[in-house]
């Protein structure tokens, strides 16, 4: 039997009824599936490249005061300090001797020479420690040893590592410390003696040592 026109319209529009259907309950469910697995393997890599990049601007906050200690031993012409609390989250440089007030490389007037000072303090969860889990060399601080900085009594009450010496030469002694963070991440800060230039490594898993 031969088909009517109308007969062949209505078929051509319950075949496009079918395909506008879309998908079944259980293709979706299949899609949801992959979607949940996906994120399941990506959330931890972004977490770990978000902590790590905690630990790499926590080094950069460390080697910015680390260049600050630098330029002020070489612009007032004294030696400097750079010390940070052992396992803990500050950080600071200030002049060798407190008590002695850096000649202006301009005037050489000392009594209108203000004494530079600059400390950091690294986010929570955060610290500093040195290389190897050494802390024999440890040494509380006067009152006096941080000068002007605004919180001077606070960090009086702080057990501080022995000191970094930037000598007003551009040289200064060789260091190396940690800062990481609870996970163990850590990054390498590196003082050069010879320039007194400071680096970070790239951010690693730290190892027990």
């Amino acid at each position: 039997m031969a088909l009517t026109g109308g007969t062949m319209k209505q078929n051509a529009a319950q075949t496009a009824c079918a395909i506008r259907r879309g998908y079944s309950l259980l293709e979706l469910l299949l899609v949801l599936a992959v979607l949940v697995s996906a994120t399941a393997m990506a959330v931890p890599s972004l977490m770990d490249r978000l902590a790590r990049g905690r630990v790499q601007d926590g080094g950069a906050a460390v080697l910015e005061v680390l260049a600050g200690a630098r330029r002020f031993a070489i612009e007032a012409g004294v030696d400097y300090h750079f010390r940070y609390e052992m396992d803990g989250t500050t950080f600071v440089a200030i002049p060798a001797d407190p008590l002695n007030r850096p000649a202006s490389s301009y005037s050489g007037d000392s009594e209108q020479t203000q004494i530079v000072v600059a400390s950091g303090e690294l986010e929570e969860g955060l610290s500093i420690a040195p290389v190897g889990g050494d802390e024999s060399g440890v040494e509380s601080l006067d009152l006096d040893a941080f000068c002007d900085l605004p919180d001077a009594g606070a960090l009086a009450g702080k057990t501080w590592s022995l000191p970094v010496l930037f000598r007003f030469d551009g040289t200064a002694d060789d260091g190396r410390f940690h800062v990481l963070d609870e996970a163990g991440r850590s990054a390498e800060i590196q003082i050069r003696g010879l320039t007194g230039a400071a680096t970070a490594s790239q951010v690693f898993e730290r190892e027990n040592q």
